[in-house]
């Protein structure tokens, strides 16, 4: 059996058709105006969010694939720049902070180490580019919905800056983190992942 051909992109315009489960058609952080997540503007999809993105010279997400079948993925970027979080009741990010809008891992494979792999590579990334702050919402209530359980980056270092019955604010201090003895494409290669057939899956909380 031929081995499994994974690989970690930076998200653009071209790779936005390939994001697993609903997250191409998603604008919910991209828009400030009423609809559910899922749903994109008649007049603009995900990929012109992306393209303002990469015109400041920042990629907003990291997607891992396997032989072309799409398996995990992580939104992000500077927190202005998400433009749902100007009308969220829920505590407001860090002036200057990076913020992560999903982390979503399909449902085969939970429990397996990709959404702290792609957590890894985002510190990596921002690390390099000598951001300090990444945040997010960690929900405490509804877990299958973005950005994520707050159980998930708790495990991962983030803590409550500030406190919310349902979506506290988390934050990760870049600075505090161990630097990685090997490549993500290194780790991503050993980890003990099944082969997947087809791309598309439900929405599911990360692991």
């Amino acid at each position: 059996m031929a081995a499994q051909r994974r690989k970690i992109l930076d998200l653009d315009r071209s790779l936005v058709s390939a994001l697993p489960g609903g997250c191409s058609t998603c604008c919910f952080w991209e828009t400030t105006g009423a609809g559910s997540p899922g749903t994109c503007p008649a007049s603009e999809g995900k990929e012109s969010w992306v393209s303002r993105v990469l015109e400041g010279g920042f990629s907003p997400g990291k997607l891992i694939m396997s032989d072309n079948v799409s398996l995990g993925y992580v939104q992000f970027a500077p927190a202005g720049m998400v433009p749902r979080l100007s009308s969220m009741l829920y505590p407001v990010p860090t002036d200057g902070s990076i913020y992560i809008t999903c982390v979503y891992v399909v449902p085969e494979l939970r429990g397996r180490g990709l959404g702290r792999l792609l957590l890894d590579s985002v510190s990596r990334t921002l690390h390099r580019s000598r951001a300090r702050v990444l945040e997010t919402h960690g929900l405490s209530r509804d877990r299958s919905a973005p950005p994520g359980p707050a159980g998930f980056f708790e495990e991962y270092g983030f803590r409550v800056v500030k406190g919310h019955l349902e979506a506290p604010l988390m934050r990760l201090d870049l600075r505090s983190l161990a630097p990685l003895q090997e490549s993500i494409q290194s780790l991503l290669e050993r980890l003990p992942l099944p082969s997947l057939a087809g791309g598309a899956f439900p929405r599911t909380e990360p692991r």
